[in-house]
């Protein structure tokens, strides 16, 4: 009898967990440099935070981080490969059978103790064996990758530059191909909220739905068109609107980013938008015009609770039109 058989559930946990470790330390390089970038730079001949010099140093020095996100997703990777293999028999995971048992005399063996297959069988066996056969691009970044990791973990060099968006690229194809039906930003949020303080409480607003906020908040506007797509569900250029909802359980609006810096919800209809987050439909109304300066929405919620709040600004307008007159009898 094999003992502590895997399910194929608990595999995908264990490669969503390093997964999303792999996206969180990709977005913070990125994000540290939008926070802390011009700081870095003040002072020096060319102190603009945008420019290519100082991004390229900051990158040079951030090559053994990337290095180790590298390796994350090629564990990820192959644990996912495993999942998707364990889903029509996790005994076609077993690569040898010439292990001790853990009980002879009762004829028990642990499933861990058996050697399973090497990453560069991976494919093959998953092709052969699940339904979907893998993308093209997916097998060939993944022996990429693979290749990757054994000049990082065996000799710990690896000479070419890694730049974050080409993670980017990578954590999002290998999320597509490895997880179909999920919903990306329920996972983000879930697998956020697992950190090793999940179990505490602190008196504080800021939760796991702050900290995505946060996040989109600096990286959106250093991705491509593409990754911008991939992430938020529809085309850059397309109008978006505030959640009202997601904004108020992240705690916005006491100093940035506030809601209306990072508008997650879509036109979906006539009168509704649907928000990229919570993946929920909200009533809208159409209006004339906001009346706050420099605004101009044409959309205000018609949803409980934030009823007339503008889909943009977030004002209502009469609470603008008292700002107005108090800035006036000042």
């Amino acid at each position: 009898m094999i003992t502590h058989i895997p399910t194929a559930d608990e595999l995908r946990l264990v490669s969503l967990r390093l997964y999303f470790k792999a996206w969180a330390d990709t977005a913070n390089i990125i994000t540290e440099w939008a926070e802390y970038g011009e700081w870095a730079t003040e002072g020096q001949e060319d102190d603009d935070a945008d420019s290519p010099a100082g991004w390229e140093q900051y990158i040079a020095a951030a090559q053994s981080d990337l290095q180790g996100i590298f390796t994350l997703i090629q564990q990820s990777q192959e644990i996912g490969l495993k999942a998707r293999i364990c889903e029509v028999s996790p005994f076609l995971l077993l690569k040898r059978t010439d292990v001790k048992p853990t009980d002879g005399e009762q004829n028990v063996w642990d499933f861990t103790d058996f050697p399973t297959l090497d990453a560069s069988e991976l494919i093959r066996v998953h092709n052969m064996f699940c339904s979907t056969a893998l993308s093209k691009e997916f097998q060939s970044k993944y022996e990429e990758i693979r290749r990757g990791r054994n000049k990082i973990s065996h000799l710990g060099i690896y000479r070419k530059n890694l730049e974050p968006l080409d993670i980017i690229d990578i954590l999002q194809l290998h999320y597509s191909e490895l997880y179909p039906g999920r919903r990306w930003m329920e996972d983000r949020l879930h697998f956020a909220a697992l950190g090793k303080w999940a179990d505490f409480q602190f008196d504080s607003d800021f939760n796991e739905r702050t900290g995505l906020y946060n996040e989109l908040w600096h990286l959106i506007p250093e991705l491509t068109d593409d990754q911008f797509k991939r992430l938020m569900g529809h085309e850059r250029n397309e109008k978006r609107f505030v959640c009202h909802e997601c904004g108020h359980d992240a705690g916005l609006g006491h100093s940035q980013p506030y809601v209306t810096d990072v508008p997650t919800a879509y036109l979906v209809g006539e009168d509704r938008v649907r928000c990229v987050i919570c993946d929920v439909e909200y009533p809208v109304k159409h209006v004339t015009s906001c009346p706050v300066t420099d605004c101009g929405c044409e959309w205000q919620s018609a949803h409980k609770g934030h009823i007339g709040l503008c889909m943009q600004c977030g004002w209502a307008p009469e609470e603008w039109q008292e700002s107005e007159r108090s800035q006036r009898d000042m």
